[in-house]
């Protein structure tokens, strides 16, 4: 007799969902996460871009910073998703090891118009060493 604990994936974390299961997720909050670390991405001035997108029409609800290696150089940074400022800018050096980020504007919410690359900016000075996972979570009109 197999034990009742499930060791091996189910369908949702392989992708394979039925009709009905989709379209109750297509209601659920999403996550898009990103992760820069110095020793691949660099810490110029300037945006450092991750390839991952969030969809048109989502709307931006919750804003979260996973610090993993301390950051030392950078004294501003801006998440983006395309031209849209996700956050205001923030002192990555100083935000705590786990952090959420407030929105930009102190919006309760952003709506992006079209389809948006994740992107950080960082601006006034250098990273010289970090990784940090930012985690973005959103809705979107199924």
């Amino acid at each position: 007799m197999k034990s009742p604990l499930r060791t091996e994936a189910g369908p949702l974390a392989l992708g394979r969902v039925n009709k009905r299961e989709a379209a109750v997720l297509n209601f659920a909050k999403q996550c898009q996460a990103v992760t820069w670390d110095f020793s691949k991405d660099g810490g110029a001035i300037g945006d450092i871009t991750f390839g991952a997108k969030l969809p048109a029409g989502a709307i931006v609800t919750g804003l979260w910073i996973d610090k993993e290696v301390a950051v030392t150089g950078a004294t501003a940074v801006t998440l983006s998703a395309g031209a849209t400022a996700l956050t205001a800018q923030f002192d990555l050096v100083a935000a705590g090891t786990t952090a959420s980020r407030a929105l930009a504007g102190s919006a309760t919410a952003i709506k992006l118009a079209a389809a948006s690359e994740l992107k950080l900016s960082i601006a006034t000075s250098a990273a010289t060493a970090g990784k940090a996972t930012f985690y973005v979570e959103f809705v979107k009109k199924p």
